[in-house]
């Protein structure tokens, strides 16, 4: 993908404080760039070319899910709300420990709900809570991945540029994000269905 060719690419030591957020990936830094720079790095490549398109992807998959009934963008917006959130606070934060405890809210929140559902009066179809389970251990692992900084922590520079771990964490995310909509159809088919219990 060498469409353009960019400008000097800076190394670790040379990239400005707030990239300086993984020390394993040594190479391929931006330099600080205009709007217009910041465009044309879509075509050239760089370590941060793989975030851009998977960071793209989401909108995606956000605006194609969105193309459903109003309930179904109800319960869409709330959760694109609530993980925009901590994103930005994520991406605010200047330590790794940081960003993870950006989401230690969401997590919590989701727990809640989880055991709301599953010990309290939280219904819903049987067959989603297992989507759930599963969009959440996607999300929890690309977290954890990112944290931990693997696999670039044991092959430091091999990774520069396409299989870090910011980017194995947002294919994570899109997987979550595409189990929790299989979820939430499942939730909505079966609400079409519930009969709620008459008070005698």
């Amino acid at each position: 993908m060498g469409l353009y060719q960019g400008p000097r690419l800076l190394d670790f030591a040379k990239t400005p404080p707030h990239l300086q957020f993984n020390k394993y990936v040594l190479t391929g830094y931006r330099p600080v760039s205009t709007a217009q720079e910041c465009l044309r790095s879509l075509f050239y490549v760089h370590n941060e070319l793989g975030n851009i398109y998977t960071h793209g992807a989401l909108p995606i998959i956000y605006i194609t899910l969105l193309c459903y009934p109003a309930v179904q963008q109800t319960a869409l917006l709330a959760y694109i709300l609530l993980s925009a959130h901590g994103i930005y606070y994520a991406t605010t934060a200047r330590t790794n420990i940081r960003r993870l405890k950006a989401f230690t809210w969401q997590a919590l929140f989701r727990f809640s709900l989880f055991l709301f559902r599953v010990y309290g009066n939280g219904v819903g179809s049987p067959n989603s809570l297992r989507l759930f389970v599963i969009m959440d251990a996607f999300a929890v692992l690309g977290g954890l991945v990112n944290i931990i900084q693997i696999p670039e922590r044991f092959s430091p520079g091999l990774f520069d540029n396409w299989g870090n771990s910011h980017q194995i964490m947002h294919v994570m995310v899109v997987c979550s994000i595409i189990y929790m909509h299989w979820g939430t159809m499942e939730d909505l088919n079966w609400i079409k269905s519930f009969q709620c219990p008459t008070g005698g």
